[in-house]
């Protein structure tokens, strides 16, 4: 028996401790003494999650999206011909002149957004009349994005090397000079490509490796100062991951102060275009903004997009259907990237894209929480499903969280290079794409349902429900709990790990993904049993939330229980998309979810 085991930082450790066969990254941030020895055990403090796979994940606005009551404009759609002028102008007038904490009130009726996109570069909000009354709509040919919130095409001004290493959970560090720092600034930390962390995708060549972050550092992550003492600097959040001097690890600053507290709420966005430059909603160089209650569709480009921006909260939106559902970044739903960290992705929906969520080099310490996330597709490849829930698709997202979520399948991709230490908890991955507004899927090429790609490592996966009640053997596919190499789709794997990918060509298969990864409480509709890799412990019911989140109402929360009789209850994201918004206000209205409408087709 254990005994007499206390929790102590692990900071004098260094960057990387070997304990058995796993690498402790980057210094973490508590070990468990017994004894005089350190041991990788969790700490009470921990949980079920080793300290090594935690970081604190506490994202979003501290308080909460503000309130606002005081309109200092409002713009009629009228006085535009409801769309049949081009009103860029006129709202982007009324923005500049809001004082900050202030409003402008959008009408009911279309906004024609021609030469645009409105950027909202302050902490004022645009607010419309709802989602279904006012639509900002770009017409085709535009090519430019509709809303940015921030500052486009930002880059760095000044890097400053860092004099002593980062150290994982740790708030403060020492850099050479703290000339141009100043208190509330946000600044970039990155370093140089670690080998043992970060694989590129084998065609990616100088060019490629700059895409998403300084060319060469991909491990990176946005941080706010908030004091700084001769030349240490302390930060607001902690690092996710260390970064240290052997990798020529770096402050960067800008030219320009982030955007703070800027709002967009309650409307339409439609038809932003122009690929990565492109797409519906930019959400850049911004902090503590959000995105609330805002329908967006027919993109190119992605629906939304984070980079290079610090707790921000998008929530409670409906992002939908891409002009072009191909890869190459036209058809992308939900885009973080570019060292942006801590951000809140809650209750939202995310369907009808190539990918309906990835990261590309994104930052840590963001969540994914209660979000429905359906038919991601290529239009060339309608019977091979995309990723799911994806922390990948740039090389290296660290720490990020998908929690309470529901797609149809759960991992990660390699095409650009890896992600490590993400965490997957309580989520519902069905198996199969409803094929929804019969868009033609039909799953019958390379199905699974929960798949890492290789050199993907540190993933676990925690209390999730994997595939549907009633699968059986059909003329399409039988179930099987897990798929080895070599891999074949036939029968159905719940579990397809360590697999080949374009971005690695001749690799065929990588146990090391499987030899990392840690499954514990997960519930399989394959084998009807929860799994454990450890010794069964209590499954937290979040690992971002101390409570119900208020937007559950009256349903049940945690709405994925693997251990229940029941397993799967109501998720209001899910609700909504199915026509029952109201499924969680009244003590008597129940919504469980159903089995995926594409089984006669797609099984």
């Amino acid at each position: 028996m254990l005994t007499d085991m206390t929790c102590v930082s692990a900071a004098p450790l260094g960057r990387r401790t070997k304990l058995g066969n796993s690498l402790m990254s980057k210094a973490i941030g508590s070990l468990c003494v017994l004894g005089g020895l350190l041991v990788a055990s969790v700490c009470s403090a921990q949980g079920i999650m080793p300290p090594e796979r935690n970081t604190v994940w506490k994202p979003g606005i501290p308080l909460g999206i503000p309130a606002r009551t005081t309109v200092c404009a409002t713009v009629s759609a009228s006085s535009y011909g409801n769309g049949s002028a081009d009103a860029t102008g006129g709202i982007q007038s009324a923005l500049d002149a809001c004082p900050s904490g202030q409003i402008v009130q959008l009408s009911a009726g279309t906004f024609k957004i021609s030469s645009g996109p409105v950027e909202i570069e302050k902490g004022v909000t645009l607010r419309g009349a709802g989602p279904a009354q006012t639509l900002l709509k770009a017409p085709d040919g535009t090519s430019n994005a509709v809303v940015v919130l921030g500052r486009r095409w930002i880059n760095v001004s000044a890097s400053i090397n860092l004099t002593s290493n980062a150290v994982k959970g740790a708030n403060s560090v020492t850099v050479a000079s703290t000339s141009g720092l100043t208190v509330g600034q946000l600044v970039l930390i990155d370093e140089t490509t670690d080998s043992s962390l970060t694989y590129w995708a084998a065609d990616c060549d100088t060019n490629c490796k700059g895409w998403f972050s300084r060319t060469d550092r991909p491990i990176s992550q946005m941080m706010e100062i908030t004091a700084i003492s001769g030349n240490t600097v302390t930060f607001s959040t902690p690092f996710h991951i260390g970064f240290d001097t052997a990798h020529a690890a770096q402050l960067s600053t800008y030219p320009n102060t982030a955007v703070k507290n800027a709002g967009l709420e309650d409307l339409k966005v439609y038809g932003g275009e122009g690929g990565d430059g492109g797409g519906n909603i930019y959400v850049e160089f911004a902090m503590y903004s959000w995105v609330k209650n805002v329908e967006s569709e027919y993109s190119s480009g992605a629906s939304i997009h984070l980079y290079s921006s610090f707790r921000n909260v998008v929530r409670d939106s409906y992002f939908h259907t891409t002009k072009n559902p191909n890869p190459g970044g036209a058809g992308y739903g939900i885009d973080i990237a570019e060292a942006s960290a801590d951000n809140l992705i809650e209750n939202n929906i995310s369907w009808n894209f190539n990918k309906v969520i990835l990261m590309r080099a994104s930052g840590g310490g963001n969540v994914v929480a209660y979000n429905y996330m359906e038919d991601g597709y290529g239009a060339g490849y309608k019977d091979y499903p995309e990723i799911g829930l994806n922390a990948s698709h740039m090389t290296t997202p660290h720490y990020e969280l998908f929690e309470g979520n529901q797609s149809w399948m759960l991992g990660s991709d390699s095409r650009w290079g890896n992600s490590i230490y993400v965490t997957f908890l309580r989520n519902h991955a069905t198996g199969l794409r409803r094929n929804y507004g019969n868009l033609g899927l039909t799953d019958t090429n390379n199905r699974r349902v929960a798949t890492v790609s290789v050199r993907h490592y540190w993933y676990t996966f925690i209390g999730n429900v994997l595939g549907y009640q009633g699968m059986s053997p059909s003329p399409f596919a039988a179930f099987t709990y897990e798929d080895t190499y070599p891999f074949s789709d036939d029968p159905v794997p719940m579990w397809k790990l360590g697999v080949a990918d374009p971005g690695f060509p001749g690799m065929n298969t990588d146990p090391q993904v499987i030899a990392t990864m840690i499954r514990d409480g997960n519930f399989d509709y394959a084998t009807n049993t929860v799994k454990w890799d450890r010794t069964p412990q209590t499954i937290p019911d979040s690992l971002y939330l101390t409570s119900k989140p208020a937007f559950f109402g009256n349903c049940q929360w945690p709405w994925v229980d693997p251990q229940g009789a029941t397993k799967l209850h109501t998720l209001p994201a899910r609700a909504r998309f199915d026509g029952d918004p109201n499924a969680c206000g009244g003590s008597s209205t129940t919504k469980v979810p159903q089995p995926p409408t594409n089984l006669v087709t797609a099984q």
